[in-house]
C-alpha cells in the first residue's frame, strides 16, 4: 500500500497518543502557550530532548512570560542558556520576545506570517508554534520528519536540495490537513516517530504504526534511505588559555568583545587565543597578554580540552600563568568559582574552571562531545 494521507495520519496519531514521551512543554498548562512552545522549539534546535528538559524548566521558571524575557538583562538570559550552546538562539529568542512586546502589545501573534517574521524563527519553528499552540494546519519538516517522509514516499538523493525539500513539505502539508486529526498531535507525532522508531540507523519497522505505507520498507531499503549528505569535514584549531589565580583563590576571567560574528560574544572565559602558524602555546599567551595589557609568565600546561564549534575541531590548552602586572576593568576581572559559574560562559570554560579549581587537572586530557 502506498502513502495515503488520511489513514497514515490517523494511524500515526493513534500511536502517538499511546506512545509519546512526557515532556514539560507537552503539559496541559504549556501546550497552548505559544511563548513556551517557541522556547522549547528554539532550545531543541540541534539539541536533544534529554539535554533541553532541565534548561527549559529553569528558563521558564525565571522567565515565565514573554514580557519577563523581553525585560531581562541579556547577560542573565545567556547565563541561563550556558551549556546549551549556539548562543545566537538565546539572543534571537529574547529579540523575538521584545518584538512581541513592542509590535504586538505583548500578545503573541496568531498570524503565521507574523510568527515567521519574529527574529530567529524559520518555517519549521513557525509551523510548530502555529500548529501546536494555535491548532493551525501548518506543516513542519525537521530532520526527524524529513527522514520519515524520505522513507515513506520515498525521496531519492540528498534531502537538502530544493526539489526534494518541496516534496517533503508538500507531503507534510497533506498530512497536517487531514481533518480527522488535530494539528497539535499529528505534527509532534511525526517528530516522535522519527525520534523513537524511524531512527537514522536500524529503524524499528516492526514497531512502526505506519509501516504499511512505507515505500522504503516495501523495497527493503530502510537503511539506504534517506541518502546521506557528504560527511562534514572539520578544520583543526589549536587554542590556548591562561589560568591565573590570586592569593584569595579567585580566577582571572575576560569578557569577550560583544561583536557580531564572534563566537560566544559578550560571554566570560579564561583569557583565550588561537595559536598562529608555528607559534608555541607560551608565545601565544605572551601575545595575548600584550593585547590585553597584562604581563604574565607562562609556567606549565595544566589541562587539555578537546571540543567542537561549528566546523572546527578545537584542542584547547590551559596554561598556568604567573601574573606580573595587571590592571583589571569591566572586561578583565577576578572571580571566585561560585561567582564565575553564575556568569554567561561557554560550557567548555565551566568544565575547565571546575577541573582547575579542584587541582586535579594537571596533564589531564578530557574528551568533550
Amino acid at each position: 500500500m502506498s502513502f495515503v494521507p488520511i489513514p497514515f495520519a490517523e494511524s500515526l496519531v493513534e500511536w502517538f497518543r499511546a506512545s509519546q514521551r512526557e515532556m514539560p512543554w507537552r503539559r496541559t498548562e504549556n501546550i497552548s502557550d505559544p511563548y513556551r512552545i517557541l522556547v522549547s522549539e528554539i532550545m531543541l534546535q540541534q539539541t536533544t530532548v534529554a539535554a533541553v528538559t532541565p534548561f527549559f524548566e529553569r528558563f521558564i521558571a525565571r522567565f515565565p512570560t514573554v514580557q519577563a524575557l523581553a525585560d531581562a538583562e541579556e547577560s542573565e538570559v545567556l547565563a541561563l542558556w550556558s551549556g546549551l550552546g549556539y548562543y545566537a538562539r538565546a539572543r534571537n529568542l529574547q529579540k523575538a520576545a521584545k518584538t512581541v512586546v513592542e509590535q504586538h502589545s505583548g500578545t503573541f501573534p496568531r498570524d503565521f506570517e507574523a510568527i515567521l517574521a519574529l527574529p530567529g524563527v524559520g518555517r519549521y519553528t513557525a509551523g510548530a508554534v502555529a500548529s501546536i499552540a494555535f491548532e493551525q494546519r501548518q506543516p513542519i519538516v525537521d530532520a526527524n520528519v524529513a527522514r520519515v517522509l524520505a522513507r515513506v514516499l520515498p525521496v531519492e538523493g540528498e534531502l537538502k536540495g530544493a526539489a526534494n525539500q518541496a516534496k517533503l513539505w508538500a507531503a507534510a502539508q497533506q498530512i497536517v490537513e487531514v481533518g480527522s486529526v488535530p494539528p497539535r498531535e499529528v505534527n509532534p507525532a511525526l517528530m516522535e516517530l522519527g525520534a523513537l522508531v524511524c531512527t537514522p540507523k536500524n529503524p524499528r519497522c516492526e514497531a512502526c504504526p505506519v509501516a504499511q505505507f512505507c515505500a522504503a520498507k516495501a523495497q527493503g531499503r530502510q537503511n539506504q534511505l534517506p541518502q546521506g549528505a557528504p560527511p562534514k569535514t572539520f578544520t583543526p584549531l589549536f587554542d590556548v588559555c591562561a589560568w591565573a589565580s590570586d592569593a584569595e583563590g579567585r580566577f582571572l576571567l575576560r569578557r569577550r568583545p560583544d561583536e557580531n560574528g564572534l563566537w560566544w560574544r559578550g560571554m566570560w572565559e579564561l583569557p583565550r587565543t588561537t595559536r598562529q602558524g608555528e607559534e608555541t602555546a607560551p608565545d601565544a599567551l605572551v601575545r595575548l597578554g600584550d593585547a590585553l595589557g597584562v604581563s604574565w609568565r607562562p609556567c606549565e600546561r595544566a589541562l587539555i580540552l578537546k571540543h567542537g564549534v561549528t566546523r572546527y575541531a578545537i584542542e584547547l590548552e590551559c596554561w598556568q600563568v604567573e601574573v606580573e602586572r595587571l590592571e583589571t576593568g569591566e572586561a578583565l576581572r577576578w572571580f571566585t568559582l561560585d561567582e564565575a559559574l553564575e556568569l554567561p560562559m561557554p560550557s567548555v570554560m565551566k568544565t575547565a574552571l571546575r577541573k582547575l579549581s579542584k587541582g586535579v587537572a594537571r596533564q589531564l586530557t578530557l574528551e568533550m562531545a
